[in-house]
């Protein structure tokens, strides 16, 4: 019988995007690294059930709700009673507040605080009341980045002094190693030129069904700086990867002509992507403000010459191996893809230094990082429970 029980918030493995890769993989080496702890997989639907049947350490728990708050503030704690737990985590944010358990999340992001207008005002009051409760609640919380624990230092109350930066990984699939077969199958399904720029886009809120689309993807800045790198003689198409891209564009103005050099792949699932980034001469990313920026580190990982935001985390996490642009100025973006796509010496340097620079950064080292935050809580040579456990 393990001698401690974590309750984890599973929550965001349902979504297909970095919330939902970063869950996901954290919890997988979590579950690797930490044999002997019984972890309870809590869930409010079926569809991640499956995702830990290999781990003989692993628990899913589907525990439907009528709400995401009451699943978090009801749905939540008494699982943790039923099932004993030692701690709850989320790897999300959002704890129980009713419970004498220790809890512990990740602080993923500052965008409320730095860009509110990406969010309706309903978002930014519940973020604004909510997240300062939840962090004085929590046990211990961790971080995404240091940018984000600085964001939240100066523009909120919350104390995060005592916060681990953990910061995010890539997969295994995400490799310099190229599968030829596979690539040349992915570029006759997609369709792909021979050579083109890639960006991962976003135009919708993710979680939320009746929400307004996200403007911090920038979309409508990096194609005009696109348009202007082409008017100035640039020659490579630009494929974009994302939901509903082209609808979010088109419906702002941007026209046929607009859209003639631009391809939309729409969603392309984790377990693939890999193969736009090793084929693509180079990425781009134009967000106003990224927490960690996945998609950054994947491109590294892929020996991708990576252009990437000078904003929030953006230079932290590229480490001096990407060129930074500044996302609101669409003449540097124009100016970044032709220096990239221009020279072959440049994106050579720029593969070498983001190789380099993702060894560090390994879903291992976050999940390493997470549990020594769990053992300092919850020690792992705990002694045996009481019959009566804690509310």
């Amino acid at each position: 019988m393990s001698k401690r029980t974590i309750g984890i918030m599973g929550r965001l493995l349902d979504q297909d995007d970095g919330l939902g890769v970063y869950g996901l993989q954290l919890l997988r080496e979590l579950l690797r690294l930490d044999p002997h702890t019984r972890y309870l997989i809590l869930l409010d639907t079926p569809k991640s059930q499956h995702l830990f049947r290999e781990f003989g350490n692993a628990e899913a728990h589907v525990l439907p709700a009528r709400s995401k708050l009451y699943w978090d503030q009801v749905v939540v704690p008494r699982a943790a009673r039923r099932f004993n737990a030692d701690l709850i985590f989320n790897p999300k944010f959002s704890i129980p507040l009713f419970t004498r358990r220790p809890c512990v999340f990740v602080q993923q992001g500052s965008d409320w605080y730095v860009n509110p207008q990406n969010y309706p005002w309903w978002d930014n009051v519940y973020i604004r009341l909510m997240l300062p409760l939840y962090s004085l609640k929590a046990a211990r919380t961790l971080a995404i980045s240091q940018a984000t624990l600085d964001d939240l230092s100066k523009y909120t109350c919350i104390d995060v002094r005592e916060s681990v930066v953990s910061y995010a990984g890539v997969g295994q699939n995400f490799s310099s190693e190229r599968d030829e077969a596979a690539l040349a199958q992915f570029r006759t399904e997609h369709r792909l030129p021979p050579r083109f720029i890639l960006t991962v886009a976003r135009a919708l809120h993710v979680g939320h069904k009746h929400m307004p689309p996200y403007p911090g993807g920038n979309n409508e800045r990096l194609l005009r700086g696109y348009l202007r790198y082409r008017r100035a003689g640039g020659k490579l198409p630009l494929v974009v990867i994302g939901k509903r891209i082209d609808e979010y564009l088109r419906a702002r103005g941007f026209t046929d002509a607009d859209l003639a050099d631009v391809q939309f792949l729409g969603f392309v699932p984790n377990a693939r992507i890999h193969l736009a980034y090793q084929l693509a001469e180079c990425f781009v990313l134009a967000t106003l403000c990224e927490s960690f920026g996945i998609p950054i580190v994947e491109a590294f990982a892929c020996g991708c010459p990576a252009i990437v935001p000078s904003t929030c985390a953006g230079p932290e996490i590229a480490g001096g191996a990407a060129r930074l642009i500044d996302p609101l100025n669409e003449e540097d973006i124009a100016r970044a893809l032709a220096e990239v796509t221009e020279s072959e010496e440049l994106q050579r340097k720029m593969r070498e230094l983001g190789i380099k620079r993702v060894q560090s950064l390994t879903w291992r080292e976050t999940a390493r990082r997470t549990l020594a935050v769990f053992n300092e809580i919850v020690p792992v040579d705990v002694s045996p429970r009481a019959e009566t456990a804690p509310l």
